[in-house]
């Protein structure tokens, strides 16, 4: 008589496991019952996998006497025992250990086969973890040949299978490691405005990022002495970069701040980290609050190195060798060592003249370089 039946799907657990209960009549052991509701689950049902772990499950008959051990046999051809057992190849229980408290794995009397001691009541439900098994490196079919015993000697003298108290078999199969790959290209989008910027830079491109600071007077613009002129400008990041990106301020002007035309030197200097107070010839530059925007912003932007919300800032060295002049420019923004979409900072730059500030038109051009850290 043989019966096979689909044992309970347990994906909640186990991967991609099928596992088959087989009922199979053992010549010469027609007074043996058989174990119910039996299955064998995989944390891996990969070939080859190592450190697996096998959870077997199995009813105990009402009528039976019970017993102080089962043990396994792992068979690549067949789940009755009155067919000789074929190894399964690369298969290996040397080593495998029981994780379930009550239960100890006493042996692996063989490559393929594995001895677990602990109490067989009657009627008792059985579940056992069992670790550290190789599967077959083979794909297909694999029979588990479950009986229980006395005693964890009788188990492990029984290298066939056939004189337990009570038994029964289970079909595992294993299978091909499942491989699943895609790539994603990298990618980062940085843009500077003089509005908001709405989603994935859309509006950027139609308003350049051009400034001009001053207060009214009369009828021009001009810097004064008795403010800190300011200016607004928008900025936006997305980016896949694994761990983040970097954006550097780099200025144009060798001397870092505003020059006047014709002029060697700047008049007008960068502040350094020190701020700004009107009456000081100055310019520098101070960060906003980080925002999202479009419908699935994530990450952030934040100030980076000395720049910050509350003071004008504009690094400067005079030999380039660090600084807004320097090669690469001076670390200004970055999103916090991760990846970012959609993410904005505005940026108030400010500049102020004193009495003995020069006359005449004052600029520099700046560059903000996003850099991936992919």
């Amino acid at each position: 008589m043989s019966i096979l039946k689909v044992v309970r799907d347990r994906a909640a657990y186990f991967i991609a496991a099928v596992v088959l209960s087989v009922a199979v009549i053992v010549p010469g052991l027609v007074s043996a019952a058989q174990v119910t509701q039996r299955s064998i689950g995989l944390s891996s049902s990969s070939a080859g996998a190592s450190n697996v772990t096998y959870q077997v499950k199995f009813t105990v008959p009402g009528s039976s006497v019970g017993g102080g051990a089962f043990g396994i046999i792992f068979c690549s051809n067949s789940p009755d025992t009155a067919t000789a057992c074929t190894a399964p190849t690369g298969f290996v229980t040397t080593g495998a250990a029981s994780t379930t408290s009550g239960f100890t794995t006493v042996t692996t009397p063989t490559a393929n086969s594995v001895v677990v001691a602990g109490t067989i009541a009657a009627s008792a439900n059985i579940s056992v973890d069992i670790n550290g098994i190789t599967n077959p490196t083979a794909a297909g079919p694999v029979y588990a040949r479950i009986a229980t015993y006395v005693d964890a000697s009788a188990a492990t003298a029984d290298t066939a299978g056939t004189a337990g108290v009570d038994n029964g078999g289970v079909a595992i199969s294993i299978t091909p490691t499942i491989g699943v790959s895609g790539a994603v290209l990298e990618s980062m989008t940085f843009c500077v405005a003089n509005v908001t910027i709405t989603a994935n830079c859309g509006d950027a491109a139609s308003h350049l990022p051009v400034l001009t600071l001053g207060e009214t007077v009369g009828s021009t613009k001009a810097l004064t002495t008795t403010a800190v002129s300011t200016g607004v400008l928008y900025t936006q990041i997305s980016t896949n970069a694994a761990t983040g990106a970097v954006v550097y301020l780099k200025s144009a002007t060798d001397c870092g701040g505003l020059k006047r035309v014709g002029a060697a030197a700047c008049d007008i200097a960068p502040a350094l980290t020190a701020g700004i107070t009107a009456g000081d010839a100055l310019f520098g530059v101070k960060t906003g609050t980080a925002s999202g925007t479009g419908s699935n912003p994530n990450g952030t932007i934040r100030p980076a190195g000395s720049y910050n919300g509350s003071t004008y800032t504009f690094n400067y060295l005079a030999n380039n060798t660090t600084g807004v002049t320097s090669p690469i420019g001076d670390a200004f923004l970055d999103t916090n060592s991760l990846p970012a979409n959609n993410q904005n900072m505005d940026l108030t730059f400010g500049a102020s003249v004193s009495n003995s500030t020069p006359a005449g038109n004052y600029s520099t051009s700046l560059s903000m370089i996003a850099t991936g850290k992919f």
